[in-house]
C-alpha cells in the first residue's frame, strides 16, 4: 500500500517519519509506516497536521544540532599532544538545546503511533523492545 496524499500527508511524509523515528528502513516497514499513516488520517486529520509540525520540528532541530556541532570545535584546546583529549572551554555537559527539542518531538511522534503496533517494537532509544499482545 502506499501512502494516501489526497488528504493532509504529502509525499515523502513517511520517510521523514522513519528518520525521525529512527526506526530501520524496509520494505516491512515502510508497508507498516504508510499504512499507519493512512489509518491516522482516517482518525484524526487533526492528528496529521500536529504530526505535520512535529516533522518540520524534529527537522530543524536536527539542523541546528548538525550547526552546533560543527561550532562546537571551535574554543577546544588540545589540551594532551600524546592521549589527544580535547577540553571544552568553560565546561558544557549535558544536551544541548537541539538535541532536547529533537528529543521532545521524537517522543511526541512516538505517541502519535503508538497505535502502529508493527514499529512499537523499537524503543525511542533505536533499540528493540518486545510487547506483549493479547488476543
Amino acid at each position: 500500500m502506499s501512502l494516501n496524499t489526497d488528504g493532509n500527508w504529502v509525499a515523502g511524509d513517511e520517510l521523514r517519519v522513519i528518520e525521525a523515528l529512527r526506526v530501520p528502513f524496509g520494505g516491512y516497514i515502510l508497508d507498516c509506516i504508510e499504512d499507519c499513516m493512512n489509518e491516522m488520517e482516517v482518525l484524526s486529520a487533526s492528528a496529521v497536521l500536529k504530526v505535520r509540525i512535529l516533522l518540520d520540528e524534529y527537522e530543524t532541530a536536527d539542523t541546528n544540532d548538525s550547526a552546533q556541532n560543527t561550532e562546537d570545535t571551535e574554543g577546544k584546546v588540545l589540551v594532551k599532544a600524546d592521549v589527544l583529549e580535547w577540553e571544552v572551554i568553560g565546561g558544557k555537559n549535558g544536551l544541548t538545546g537541539p538535541q532536547k527539542e529533537k528529543n521532545k518531538a521524537r517522543f511526541e511522534l512516538w505517541n502519535y503511533f503508538s497505535f502502529c503496533s508493527c514499529i512499537s517494537m523499537y524503543n525511542p532509544d533505536g533499540g528493540l523492545t518486545t510487547r506483549l499482545i493479547r488476543s
